[in-house]
């Protein structure tokens, strides 16, 4: 077994903390290092305790999430932020994903949904909730930010795969509905992102619309 991912949180409210603290003790693939309330605080922990992830609240009484996802990465470029937040809005993900954050979780998210983006963060993914997902897709298409008429060819799979990502469904997840393993389904996803020139999923759901493939 892989050794466990280690997870920073930062998070104001107690009652947030709490109940992180409870998923990820729950979950043999992550193990809890450290605790901050502000994001004063984030940089001081993440030295002391070497996170590989860390879970950032947005709005904070001192330093935010935005500013404090910007002093970790100036710490160590390597390690992943995801903003966990109760904001929906596209230019609230947009912030904080401009400045360094690979993911972006509103606060309504299942356990599950929070451990798995954890993994894959820490495997280099970018994850954002489906709803602020949509928003994304809705802004690109109101601003009519493409003006791609041919589709690439795909298989079949690609297509389901693409789907599936579109709802939120983690690698992991969509091996098992495909009954593929999550290596095949990985290596289909670069093939999409190479052919349509796009670096993550939610870009992938982007083109995906804009193609006409699928529709929210």
């Amino acid at each position: 077994m892989s050794e466990a991912v280690r997870v920073l949180v930062v998070d104001d409210e107690a009652l947030v903390r709490h109940a992180l603290r409870a998923f990820i003790a729950d979950d043999d693939r992550v193990t809890l290092v450290g605790e901050a309330t502000d994001g004063s605080e984030v940089v001081g922990i993440c030295e002391a305790a070497h996170p590989d992830v860390v879970l950032m609240d947005i709005k904070m009484r001192e330093v935010g999430g935005v500013e404090a996802t910007r002093r970790v990465l100036e710490w160590n470029p390597r390690c992943r932020v995801i903003a966990l937040t109760t904001f929906t809005t596209e230019w609230r993900a947009l912030e904080v994903l401009r400045a360094g954050a690979c993911g972006y979780l509103v606060k309504n998210s299942t356990p599950e949904q929070i451990i798995d983006a954890i993994v894959a963060a820490h495997a280099g993914d970018r994850v954002v909730s489906p709803e602020v997902q949509e928003r994304f897709v809705r802004a690109a298409i109101e601003a009519g930010s493409s003006q791609i008429t041919d589709a690439p060819a795909l298989s079949d799979r690609e297509r389901q795969i693409i789907e599936m990502i579109a709802k939120g469904l983690s690698n992991a997840e969509i091996a098992q509905e495909l009954h593929y393993a999550e290596g095949t389904v990985k290596a289909d996803i670069r093939r999409i992102n190479n052919e349509w020139n796009v670096e993550n999923r939610l870009q992938i759901v982007l083109r995906a619309t804009e193609l006409g493939i699928i529709s929210l």
